[in-house]
């Protein structure tokens, strides 16, 4: 992986934040980071190209010395319990299905949203969602709108809480539960979910946290660039149960795919509409594509059908559904093809738990902290072009049986519950 660039540094924005902690403007040296890091963490030349702050991370530690509240001792004993910080949570996407997920195993927990973007200040977000969501949860939003305001009430819930173990699972440039968690006694287990995994994101590097990646691939990359180990948690998807399939052939196989439109191609060989297209002029079945495409895009899919003398109600689009995996069983489908370039991890999981054979994108094209495969369970049904995924469903549909057996056993053995328990019970230090 030649072309992974670790580490980034914005020396120059790093410099003005340096400059505000030097002054005592904590606030403004706070949204510096969150501002600096905001500026160039989605740019295409970033994402899956870098992933670590070393230099906003020391200044992250700078204010969490600087902000020290002085009044917990660093012997002070933990009640015991769970403190999860999260800076937003979604009704849908993979980030807060972990933060769910774990909180149901967890029996409960503390879940303290940062609130860092004012979603729920604004209205946009509602913090009963969440609740609703998390029903084993105590969740508590901060509510002071500024970021030294924040850091500060949350200090005043770890001082209230006294939780044992803090688990951190911020968006990508929110500085705010590091530096607070910089006046946590030392006997406090502190926890770095690392599930923004191809973008650079503060708190990475900081000293003091037990490292968790959801992929082989990206706990290598962290062991080696941190020089540090990290827990390899997969994840985890409740077993909704198997799908009884009909027994395709190539004339009556139906695709199924599911991603948001920042996982797929709009332009070139691999623009989406050209592959639906390619796909359906194969199949005698339909394809479906689960997750939200906006209306040009859809008109051009409909276009490259039309095109090629392809019904174009052969496509068929949900933009979101409460569960993939009780949608993927709903469907009459026989075959997955994850979303391309960018994988998208939690599905391809569901719907090989479901018993669907996983068709992936395999080419090294992509963005180092992408080349991952370790989470589909036949490696043969990688492609790198459009000839090799049409080989791909051709080697679906020949042998549909035994594809979706080996799906469905992978599941098993690396993404069920008690795999899930197991490694975060090491992630955690519970024995």
């Amino acid at each position: 992986m030649d072309d992974l660039s670790p580490c980034i540094e914005a020396t120059a924005l790093q410099d003005q934040t340096s400059a505000l902690i030097d002054a005592g403007q904590y606030d403004d040296a706070l949204r510096s980071i969150a501002v600096g890091v905001g500026s160039f963490y989605t740019r295409p030349d970033i994402i899956g190209y870098s992933l670590y702050l070393f230099g906003y991370d020391r200044l992250v530690q700078r204010l969490g010395e600087a902000m020290r509240d002085t009044s917990v001792p660093a012997e002070t004993e933990a009640r015991g319990g769970y403190l999860l910080i999260l800076s937003e949570f979604y009704s849908a996407g993979g980030h807060s299905r972990v933060a769910e997920d774990l909180v149901s195993v967890l029996g409960g927990a503390v879940v303290v949203l940062t609130d860092m973007f004012g979603s729920y200040q604004s209205g946009r977000l509602k913090v009963a969602d969440a609740r609703a969501r998390m029903p084993k949860a105590m969740v508590h939003r901060l509510e002071d709108p500024s970021f030294a305001g924040k850091v500060r009430e949350l200090q005043a819930v770890f001082s209230a809480v006294r939780p044992e173990r803090v688990l951190i699972l911020a968006h990508h440039p929110d500085p705010l539960p590091y530096v607070a968690a910089a006046s946590l006694p030392q006997s406090v287990r502190k926890v770095f979910f690392h599930h923004c995994d191809h973008q650079p994101s503060v708190g990475c590097t900081l000293p003091g946290y037990e490292h968790v990646d959801f992929t082989e691939h990206l706990q290598t990359i962290c062991e080696k660039n941190l020089g540090r180990p990290a827990t390899h948690m997969p994840l985890y998807v409740a077993d909704r149960g198997v799908k009884t399939f009909s027994s395709p052939t190539l004339e009556t196989l139906t695709v199924v795919s599911s991603g948001s439109s920042n996982k797929y191609k709009r332009d070139g060989v691999l623009a989406y509409q050209n592959v639906v297209a390619e796909v359906l002029g194969l199949i005698g079945g339909n394809y479906w594509h689960i997750g939200h495409l906006d209306d040009a895009w859809l008109a051009l899919i409909r276009e490259s059908l039309k095109a090629r003398g392809i019904a174009e109600n052969r496509f068929c689009y949900v933009a979101h559904v409460p569960s993939l995996w009780d949608s993927l069983k709903q469907i009459d489908g026989h075959v997955f093809l994850g979303s391309f370039p960018i994988p998208g991890g939690r599905g391809s999981i569901e719907a090989q738990g479901c018993g669907y054979p996983a068709v992936y994108y395999a080419n090294d094209d992509r963005a180092p902290l992408l080349r991952h495969a370790d989470i589909f369970a036949n490696k043969e049904l990688g492609w790198t072009d459009i000839p090799e995924l049409l080989a791909a469903l051709k080697t679906v549909a020949a042998d549909h049986a035994a594809q979706t057996a080996q799906a469905r056993d992978y599941y098993v053995r690396q993404y069920s519950y008690d795999v899930f328990v197991s490694r975060l019970n090491l992630a955690l230090g519970r024995h």
